[in-house]
């Protein structure tokens, strides 16, 4: 590659760098998310998932089968889409009820970590055990069982998001969802779906 050619490219980088900055701004992302370089897509993972779980004292469960006709994960092209989570650990489901009634924001909180955990077992069942091979968490839906005056939804959600960007670093941050709902599965105080990109 010639030098002219090698500077058209670096205007390119820096042309699509340019954008995205103006674009998070525009967004009112400014200040709160570093903007991640557009190079190679496994270059945004900045930890690896394992030695991290590791460190965090995590123990991947193993993944519960499918109790209707639904399958834990589907893989289409480079995403895996997996199905909604509640807070089970050792078989025992964590803090059901209703946010803001019989079960508070904390454990609320608590609920959707470990939610988070069990979608982290679930992709890397997808994953063939290997974490690595992710490439960002794209997407996280997030339910919350809520009295009819609870409106702190994003706080609760905050317990998986944060696990998920410590667990894949920048990799980790995801668009989201943070619903309030009447009733969940099971009588669960929060469910959770989501969609990661992998290679």
């Amino acid at each position: 590659m010639n030098n002219q050619a090698m500077q058209q490219m670096g205007r390119a980088v820096i042309g699509q760098l340019s954008r995205r900055n103006l674009l998070w701004g525009l967004v009112g992302g400014a200040g709160t998310i570093a903007t991640l370089p557009l190079l190679s897509q496994r270059a945004i993972a900045s930890t690896d998932p394992a030695a991290r779980l590791s460190e965090l004292g995590i123990e991947l469960p193993e993944v519960p089968p499918p109790v209707a006709n639904y399958v834990p994960f589907v893989i289409t092209g480079n995403q895996v889409f997996l199905a909604g989570q509640i807070a089970f650990r050792d078989g025992e489901l964590l803090f059901p009820g209703k946010v803001g009634l019989n079960v508070s924001v904390e454990d609320a909180q608590e609920a959707a970590r470990q939610v988070a955990i069990n979608l982290i077992a679930a992709l890397n069942a997808a994953c063939e055990g290997d974490l690595s091979r992710v490439v960002r968490c794209v997407r996280l839906d997030g339910f919350v069982a809520s009295a009819d005056d609870f409106t702190a939804q994003p706080s609760v959600m905050n317990g998986a998001s944060d696990l998920m960007v410590g667990v894949f670093g920048d990799a980790g941050r995801h668009s989201r969802a943070a619903i309030g709902v009447n009733v969940l599965p099971l009588d669960a105080s929060v469910e959770i779906a989501a969609v990661f990109e992998i290679a």
